[in-house]
């Protein structure tokens, strides 16, 4: 931006250095065309120095635009940030709160539970013991009931022993007579006890079966009861296992409340910054509009300087006086009027008609990048442009290229080193295939909407890749029957 500013003001001291003999020579009339066509020459470089310094505040004007735009949008982000911080300083600060009653609730219902639970394992564990005693107990009565009913057996036996001696002694006294009689009644008697021993006998049997059989039963159901309270007392110690479980998740709640407790702190103190961020970055947003807006404003100025040097510069060449660019200015209107020649011819013949020519709907050529299009007098200027664009190039080595274009800007016909077949590269096809494209930039439109003989101006040209090449562009316009088409226009290196 600095190096083309020097340039102008050392191109300025060096026409303030002719001394007063040269200047009263440049005062006559023939001097006086020096005199213009010098300063012609400052004011093109005057205007090669503004359009560039133009292009570099409108690249910088756009760039911090942006960066406005990515303030606000890091503002806006910041803000939301700010936002959920808070949101979840309070969720903490809830969930902190809930995670203490929890801890609190679960470390008094573990204790009430477990305590509960260990008296219950106590109990269990008293049942299986009793319940073994008792099994054993039973089996201990079961025992000593056989024993009684094998002595019930003996005294049955001794009752029919008996029994049958008192009939015996009875048939012996029944011989002996009247001598025998005292000892009948005695064998009576014996008789008659053993016959009752017997039934007594019997009955303890029936009653000893019978309490043998109730005895079997409980037998049987207090080792079912043995066996419940084994499998309760195994439960009991898996319930303990599962206690053990709840114990340690216990511990994990309370890690967990703690770790709770230490985040808090962060997010306090990371809201808190956020809240200084966005001060910060409130400040820096206005400071960037500012900035943008003035930016903006600067580069509308240099349009407005680059438009004066414009003008100047056509007024100095309708003046008649000669510059540097005269040669090419001449033969741009004249091929310019060439071509409108040359679709007034086709209209004619009847190869081309008006509408046809004048045809804005712009048909993309797909998978092209950067974009091409065409219309339905593409195919057109591609036969009849190349005889008047190409030998154009050899007209002067400043000159870089030569193209018709419409009243958008639309580029059909390119010269042939522009015109090559798209790669799979857009950088390099921004700077070879410049044919069936749409320059709709201010130079461009400036360029295809200008009805004056001629418009010359200057600009950056974009190569792409951010790459670009400091131009004069030059420019005169086409009418087909009467009507304004676009314009021939010319693009001309600056030499440094």
């Amino acid at each position: 931006m600095i190096e083309p500013m020097l340039k102008a003001e050392e191109a300025e001291d060096a026409y303030l250095d002719l001394d007063a003999e040269q200047l009263a020579e440049n005062l006559n009339p023939e001097g006086m065309a020096d005199v213009i066509a010098h300063v012609g020459g400052q004011i093109s470089t005057l205007a090669v120095n503004i359009a560039d310094t133009s292009g570099i505040v409108g690249d910088v004007a756009s760039a911090m635009a942006k960066q406005s735009d990515a303030f606000a949008d890091v503002y806006s982000s910041a803000e939301e940030i700010a936002v959920a911080n808070v949101q979840l300083s309070d969720v903490l600060s809830q969930a902190t709160s809930i995670a203490d009653g929890v801890q609190q609730g679960l470390k008094s219902t573990t204790a009430s539970v477990e305590e509960i639970f260990t008296a219950a394992s106590s109990d269990i564990t008293a049942m299986a013991q009793s319940a073994d005693t008792v099994t054993n107990e039973f089996s201990g009565v079961k025992e000593k009931i056989s024993e009684v009913y094998n002595y019930s057996e003996s005294i049955q036996k001794i009752a029919s022993e008996t029994q049958m001696l008192a009939i015996n002694a009875g048939i012996i006294a029944t011989r002996a007579g009247d001598a025998g009689k005292g000892f009948s009644i005695i064998a009576s008697s014996v008789r008659e006890l053993a016959v009752q021993t017997s039934e007594v006998s019997k009955n303890i049997t029936a009653r000893l079966n019978a309490l043998e059989a109730t005895v079997s039963e409980l037998v049987k159901h207090g080792e079912t009861s043995r066996k419940l309270a084994a499998e309760a007392m195994v439960r009991s110690e898996k319930i303990d296992a599962e206690f053990g479980r709840f114990r340690e998740f216990g511990d994990q709640v309370d890690t967990l409340t703690a770790s709770i407790g230490e985040i808090v702190g962060p997010v306090n103190r990371n809201s808190e910054l956020c809240g200084r961020i966005i001060d910060t970055m409130g400040t820096l947003n206005g400071e960037v509009k500012v900035n943008t807006a003035a930016l903006s404003d600067t580069s509308n100025k240099f349009d407005t300087l680059v438009s004066f040097t414009e003008e100047m510069i056509l007024l100095i060449e309708q003046s008649g006086v000669e510059t540097e660019d005269s040669q090419i200015i001449r033969h741009c209107v004249d091929a310019a009027e060439r071509t409108a020649a040359l679709f007034e011819q086709a209209i004619a013949e009847g190869t081309m008609s008006i509408s046809a020519l004048f045809d804005e709907n712009y048909h993309p050529i797909l998978n092209s990048n950067p974009q091409q299009v065409r219309t339905q007098f593409t195919d057109f200027t591609d036969r009849v442009m190349p005889d008047i664009q190409e030998p154009f190039l050899e007209l002067d080595t400043r000159i870089a290229f030569c193209a018709a274009i419409d009243r958008n800007g639309y580029l059909p016909t390119h010269n042939n080193i522009y015109s090559k077949p798209q790669s799979n590269d857009p950088i390099w096809n921004a700077a070879n295939c410049r044919n069936r494209r749409i320059f709709n930039d201010r130079t461009g439109l400036a360029a295809g909407r200008n009805t004056k003989p001629f418009l010359m101006q200057t600009y950056r040209r974009d190569m792409g890749g951010g790459v670009f090449s400091l131009m004069k562009d030059l420019s005169a316009p086409i009418f087909v029957q009467g009507r304004h088409w676009g314009a021939l226009r010319v693009g001309c290196k600056i030499a440094n």
